[in-house]
């Protein structure tokens, strides 16, 4: 059950709260949050590093299994931890404006007591929380491709070089695809530009069809893509990649009336405690040269991770 929270002044949001299917809805009114001591923690970061630091704050004052959060409008997915039996579900609102869905899990049911806490919590985390997408909404005109809508290769180094931090803080595994479409120039030189154009538009909507919510994909450039594979080990990685193989190719790209058909090739590596973002990509690169150098069309895996895929669809 979600309580109201008497504040000075007078600017108002709403969380509205969903806890083991009995939902309320709290209003809350700002305060100063510096007196709380919330505006310095979360001051000039990121979402993501934002979250993270929430989730932190919230983990000093309560048990919890896991946190998940999901922002429709920019498509911004985080999940820290897991989930349990029991959970917290809150609708973030700042006037009109909705800021996202946070849930909060265990295995063990949430007190009133607890809720509270996680509630006042919350009430230091709506401005920053605002003031951050703000600040991803304007990013997302500079770190998106103009053609697929992608992510593009800048937002990949941003991206990649926080989660690696993650990783080897928390000990989450990740792992990296990176694909190249095989003999992509005959395509433009025997359809055109236009037509290469129109594959790239296709392959990166059939990728986003494949993705999990978690998942991150980008244009890394010509006919370059890479998907960051969250919480996802070289094993299952491998897997996922033989489902977006299959499912990238099982159809050909129709373009004036012309059906071009196209192979893929894919480089398979996990995060390594010594890796930048710069190293991750650069052996995803030489383990999709190996795949290049076998006859195109393959999965490769990075060999001292585990054995060579050379699966063909």
């Amino acid at each position: 059950m979600a309580n109201k929270m008497a504040m000075p002044r007078a600017d108002k949001y709403q969380l509205t709260a969903e806890n083991n299917n009995n939902t309320t809805t709290a209003q809350f009114e700002h305060t100063d949050l510096d007196s709380y001591g919330y505006t310095s923690t979360y001051r000039a970061q990121d979402v993501y590093q934002l979250l993270d630091t929430f989730i932190t704050e919230v983990r000093k004052q309560l048990p919890c299994d896991g946190v998940e959060y999901n922002e429709d409008t920019l498509g911004l997915y985080f999940m820290d931890g897991v989930l349990g039996h029991h959970r917290c579900d809150y609708k973030i609102q700042f006037g009109e404006q909705l800021l996202g869905d946070i849930g909060f899990f265990r295995e063990k049911r949430f007190h009133e007591s607890e809720q509270v806490i996680i509630e006042n919590l919350l009430a230091g985390l709506v401005r920053p929380l605002r003031n951050a997408l703000q600040y991803q909404q304007a990013l997302c005109f500079a770190l998106r491709d103009d053609l697929t809508g992608l992510r593009n290769n800048t937002a990949y180094y941003d991206n990649i070089s926080y989660e690696i931090e993650r990783a080897k803080r928390y000990k989450i595994p990740f792992s990296l695809l990176l694909i190249n479409l095989d003999n992509f120039m005959e395509i433009n030189r025997q359809y055109g530009r236009d037509a290469g154009n129109s594959v790239l538009f296709e392959v990166a909507k059939r990728l986003e069809s494949q993705a999990r919510n978690s998942d991150i994909i980008f244009r890394k450039g010509g006919d370059e893509f890479l998907v960051f594979l969250t919480n996802t080990d070289i094993s299952v990685a491998c897997t996922a990649a033989k489902r977006i193989k299959k499912a990238v190719k099982s159809a050909p790209c129709i373009f004036k009336n012309s059906e071009i058909r196209f192979t893929m090739s894919i480089g398979v590596v996990t995060v390594l405690p010594n890796d930048s973002a710069f190293k991750l990509v650069d052996r995803a690169d030489r383990a999709l040269y190996q795949a290049k150098a076998l006859g195109k069309d393959r999965i490769q895996a990075e060999s001292r991770v585990d054995p060579v895929l050379q699966e063909q669809y």
